[in-house]
């Protein structure tokens, strides 16, 4: 199967020393991209006295530098950029997990079935309407996540990996895991296992972030695909290999986006925030 495709992701100066399994796990995809572009900002409001000392990357990966800060959402938007108006398939990924070989084959099999829609692996609960109004409308069918917590097979693995940890005397990753028991689509995609898309699927307002909207990334490019007619359908179930990445320290610790706090706002009231400037601008998730 070849496929004309890029891989797009960012970082920042906190991560750098970090990314390397990540970006070799993407060039070493069953499917080869023609480019791997890693867009790094030249100036990062969270890190004011960054030097501008790029990251060493793998040979086969492109490291470009640009002037806007998108926060987050530069793993995608400078790539829209760049191939603005082209039916270009993008891959934009988060830089801090190690990514199956066959994970983009399988976006393109979606891709297949599903031309219009942002290809994911993990999609974000259904939003709240105003007033917890019923909703009118739902894309259907709809995913179904498989929960961490009554997830018994990972749970025994998890039990085993912690043993093996005691005897090793040495902390062992946790395990991966079956994230999805049935495909379908979804509010919104989260983009740290991987989204699909095309520039076409999106109006340049998407460029335009206010900065309540700039820590929580993923519910504003699914709002922007979504009010032009391209909803997020998440893939995976027991018909798909377990497509979850291996999760880097990274992804944990205080630097990780999802444990920030901006503006003394956690990642779900800002979530909460983008959802409703959707809702009353584009009528959207109503």
């Amino acid at each position: 199967m070849q496929q004309n495709y890029i891989i797009s992701l960012t970082s920042t100066p906190a991560r750098f020393e970090f990314i390397e399994p990540a970006l070799k796990s993407l060039l070493a995809q069953t499917i080869k991209p023609e480019r791997v572009i890693l867009y790094i900002n030249r100036h990062y409001a969270r890190y004011p006295d960054w030097d501008g000392t790029l990251p060493d990357v793998p040979e086969g990966v492109e490291v470009k530098i640009v002037d806007e800060d998108y926060g987050p959402a530069t793993k995608l938007l400078p790539a829209l950029k760049e191939y603005w108006g082209q039916d270009k398939e993008i891959l934009f990924l988060d830089d801090d997990q190690v990514y199956k070989p066959f994970l983009a084959e399988r976006f393109f099999r979606a891709r297949e079935k599903h031309p219009d829609a942002c290809i994911s692996t993990s999609g974000m609960d259904d939003y709240d309407t105003p007033d917890n109004a019923p909703r009118a409308f739902y894309p259907r069918p709809r995913s179904l996540r498989n929960w961490r917590i009554t997830d018994v097979g990972f749970q025994i693995k998890m039990l085993w990996r912690d043993v093996k940890s005691i005897f090793a005397d040495k902390a062992i990753p946790e395990p991966t895991r079956r994230l999805v028991l049935r495909p379908g689509y979804a509010d919104g995609f989260e983009g740290f296992g991987g989204v699909l898309v095309r520039p076409t699927f999106f109006a340049e307002e998407v460029f335009d972030i206010p900065e309540f909207a700039k820590p929580v990334d993923d519910v504003w490019l699914s709002g922007h695909a979504m009010r032009k007619g391209h909803p997020a359908w998440i893939i995976g179930g027991y018909l798909e290999p377990v497509l979850e990445a291996q999760m880097l320290e990274t992804h944990k610790n205080e630097n990780a986006l999802h444990r920030s706090v901006f503006n003394n706002k956690d990642r779900d009231v800002s979530n909460s925030e983008v959802v409703r400037y959707f809702q009353e601008k584009y009528q959207i998730w109503l």
